[in-house]
């Protein structure tokens, strides 16, 4: 009788932390509202705001996200979810539209920056400025 609770719970503790490991692995599972998702980028291309949005990403995201975008900021270390690698291949499949919604909606541990960063002009250069994060 022993032998099986502890086989049960052994075999519960396993399942447990598979699925930790797992959910952790998978990133924050953002639901993304389809009015964002098809939400156009009226910047998009704009050379004159690179310096606006590298600006702009330096005030509010660098903390979390790293000067490269690499996810690895000093505060990415305090979150429970890390922050996302705005460089990798699985980042360029999200619309203009979406990296404007996880930019700046926030969600869980992610501050809401659209009353941070009023100007839409500011917020389409930091879109575009992750643009070129993934590029190099």
């Amino acid at each position: 009788m022993k032998r099986n609770l502890l086989n049960y719970t052994l075999t519960l503790m396993l399942i447990v932390f598979t699925s930790v490991l797992v959910y952790a692995q998978s990133g924050n599972k953002t639901t993304i509202p389809s009015e964002y998702k098809e939400k156009v980028n009226p910047h998009k291309g704009d050379e004159s705001l690179k310096m606006t949005g590298l600006r702009t990403f330096n005030r509010h995201c660098v903390s979390c996200h790293g000067k490269a975008g690499l996810g690895d900021g000093v505060m990415s270390k305090n979150l429970k979810i890390p922050p996302g690698n705005l460089t990798t291949a699985h980042m360029t499949k999200y619309s203009d539209g979406e990296i404007y919604y996880m930019s700046f909606v926030g969600e869980g541990e992610r501050p809401d920056f659209i009353k941070l960063i009023p100007s839409e002009e500011d917020k389409w250069a930091v879109v575009n400025y992750v643009r070129t994060l993934q590029k190099e």
